[in-house]
């Protein structure tokens, strides 16, 4: 009995907020928008380009889907920045990027197309996304990693 009501008071205890209202916030939405560039720091010398991540993992997925993610970027330098080349570091990876420049303080996203059909069932893939530009930082890689399990 004197379990029962000592579970009783936790669940209660636990149960009772203060009166206020938490949100749950759903940290893939978070991440994968502009809003997480909304506070950058400005870089002077040159365009650079600040990413809101730079490694993404899919959800479990089946071998053979054709995944889809898109990476945001802010230029936080004081130039225009220029994207010279954006590529997948395999044949199973198509890129969409902007091809004008995008000026300081504006933002632009990279999207990148995975086809999984290639991939090894059950074992873990990590292909790069390998972003060049006149950026400060020229060169940055981007990784996309998961899973694809085979249908039973």
């Amino acid at each position: 009995m004197k379990k029962l009501t000592f579970l009783i008071c936790v669940v209660v205890l636990f149960s009772c907020g203060s009166g206020s209202q938490t949100l749950d916030i759903d940290p893939s939405i978070a991440k994968n928008n502009f809003s997480a560039l909304e506070n950058f720091d400005k870089l002077s010398g040159g365009a650079d380009i600040l990413f809101n991540e730079y490694e993404f993992q899919f959800p479990d997925m089946e071998k053979g889907d054709v995944l889809e993610h898109t990476f945001y970027f802010v230029n936080n330098g004081d130039k225009p920045l220029i994207l010279t080349n954006v590529k997948g570091s395999c044949g199973c990876t198509n890129v969409e990027y902007p091809d004008q420049p995008i000026l300081p303080g504006e933002k632009g996203a990279i999207l990148a197309e995975i086809n999984t059909e290639g991939k090894k069932p059950n074992k873990i893939f990590r292909v790069a996304v390998q972003v060049q530009s006149n950026a400060i930082s020229k060169k940055v890689k981007l990784w996309l990693k998961g899973i694809p399990y085979e249908e039973q």
